[in-house]
């Protein structure tokens, strides 16, 4: 089993990371385009990136601008979290923005046309505070999972966002238990900090690479864990949306709960289910 677990961890040592779910301050985050470059080729061993601003695609094409005035050792993917009206869609190898507030469907079917890779973002995420016009992660569920299967090339399964660990959980459960799809990590970075702490192995080095490597079902979802200093860093930026959100709450009262059509296990037991499989793999 030693010599198994060696042999598992050599392998994962000699394949690329990839962050494909980030966003700069042409949307929601902290950090400007030139500021996430710079981070992610000084700081980071990321060797794909891909920038997923929210429903704008204003900011991945900057940096590509950028990315061919200057010399970085990783490569860069147009992208875009698109916020349909069953929740947040990521679409990566885009050439035009995908209008937000369609349904997930046309959404999927657009990603398609443009010959890009969809991704179920957070998909098990739901909060019912109220957050009115301002953007807040929000997942697509079970419903929309289940009847899009098809037409989803992967699963975010790691989200680095430091509360998402039963989402986590959820995300992987249903996948391997109902959709078999690719899975995918990510951090979904709005701070520079963030960057990385989430990720996708997988053979090869380009982003053309992790392409087939998702079509081929052939990515593995990662995730680094946070130290209290990063912790604080992010509550710190994200305490001022949550006193907005809580405040359009209390004024306009709570979202409906969508209904849950998949009965999940408990945390605890999720996490052992999980845990069980990754022993049987090695």
């Amino acid at each position: 089993m030693t010599m198994i677990r060696t042999q598992l961890h050599q392998q994962l040592k000699d394949l690329s990371k990839a962050d494909i779910h980030m966003h700069s301050n042409f949307s929601d985050g902290a950090a400007s385009v030139e500021e996430i470059l710079h981070y992610v080729q000084k700081e980071t061993n990321l060797d794909v990136i891909a920038i997923t601003d929210h429903d704008t695609i204003e900011g991945a094409l900057y940096a590509k601008e950028l990315m061919k005035k200057h010399k970085y050792r990783f490569e860069l993917i147009v992208g875009e979290e698109v916020s349909s009206i069953e929740g947040h869609i990521l679409g990566l190898f885009l050439t035009k923005k995908i209008e937000p507030n369609l349904p997930a469907h046309e959404v999927l079917k657009e990603i398609h046309a443009q010959g890009g890779i969809a991704i179920a973002a957070h998909p098990f995420y739901e909060t019912r505070m109220n957050s009115g016009k301002v953007t807040w992660a929000h997942g697509v569920g079970a419903t929309t999972l289940i009847k899009e299967k098809t037409h989803f090339h992967a699963i975010e399964t790691v989200n680095a966002t430091p509360v998402f660990e039963e989402e986590n959980l959820r995300a992987k459960y249903i996948n391997r238990l109902l959709l078999m799809r690719a899975e995918t990590g990510s951090s979904d970075a709005h701070i520079l900090q963030a960057i990385g702490k989430g990720y996708t192995l997988f053979e090869g080095k380009t982003a053309h690479a992790l392409r087939e490597a998702i079509l081929d079902h052939q990515t593995q979802a990662m995730n680094d864990k946070w130290d209290l200093l990063g912790v604080v860093r992010y509550a710190y930026f994200f305490l001022p949306l949550g006193l907005r959100t809580a405040f359009n709450t209390l004024i306009h009262g709570r979202r409906e709960k969508i209904p849950n059509i998949v009965k999940f296990p408990s945390k605890r037991k999720l996490r052992k289910e999980i845990e069980a499989e990754v022993e049987l793999a090695e």
